[in-house]
């Protein structure tokens, strides 16, 4: 029963990383490839919140929901990879990664090493 409940665990997530990032690159194509018709307004204003519901059911995260809005900003949303870009960022997040303090370890780094000029 103990490695029923670790596999399901360390499956159950992958599975879902793997749902959003699929659905986020499909949308995000479809935004591209589909521009005349996703270009109008209504018809595209349904399909970014079709997606995004379909995101913020897989992931429950509010920051990638907040940083999906900007599919509604003219231009921006229609040539920026948004919804990859939040999905990815949603991953890393789930993921452990802690860019902050990778960003410390970085900085300690350069500055620790000496120019030789």
């Amino acid at each position: 029963m103990e490695i029923r409940s670790r596999i399901g665990k360390s499956i159950i997530p992958k599975v879902r990383m793997a749902l959003a990032l699929a659905i986020s690159i499909m949308a995000d194509v479809l935004d591209y490839a589909a521009v005349p018709l996703l270009g109008m307004p209504i018809i595209g204003d349904i399909f970014d919140l079709v997606v995004m519901s379909m995101l913020y059911s897989i992931t429950k995260s509010k920051v990638s929901f907040i940083m999906n809005l900007a599919e509604f900003l003219p231009f921006l949303g229609d040539f920026l990879p948004v919804y990859t870009a939040s999905t990815i960022i949603w991953i890393l997040r789930e993921s452990g990664y802690d860019g902050l303090f990778m960003a410390r370890r970085l900085i300690r780094l350069l500055s620790g090493t000496q120019s030789n000029v």
